[in-house]
């Protein structure tokens, strides 16, 4: 779990998927809000959940659906290339 220490890049990345989310959430509707939630409730979620995550889905809109996508790919390729790991950082947990 330990891996390298946070750098100067994991924190950009952080900041960026952090407001990439908010600005997603805020930019959204109450559909597409509900379906985000249905989603994250899958993980030990039940399967009403999953069932109702398949139905709003297909309806979600974000307004720069992209910016989340280009903030997930630059931390993958970060992780990829360095150890660091930031999926826990990014859920506020401790490293």
């Amino acid at each position: 779990m330990g891996g390298p220490p946070p750098c100067d890049e994991c924190e950009a990345i952080l900041r960026e998927l952090r407001e990439a989310y908010a600005s997603a959430w805020a930019s959204s509707d109450q559909q597409t809000r509900d379906a985000w939630l249905a989603f994250a409730r899958l993980t030990g979620g039940t399967e009403q959940d999953a069932e109702r995550a398949e139905e709003l889905a297909p309806r979600a809109k974000f307004q720069d659906p992209l910016r989340v996508n280009r903030a997930l790919a630059r931390m993958s390729i970060h992780q990829a290339r360095t150890g660091h790991s930031l999926l826990r950082r990014l859920r506020g947990e401790s490293t």
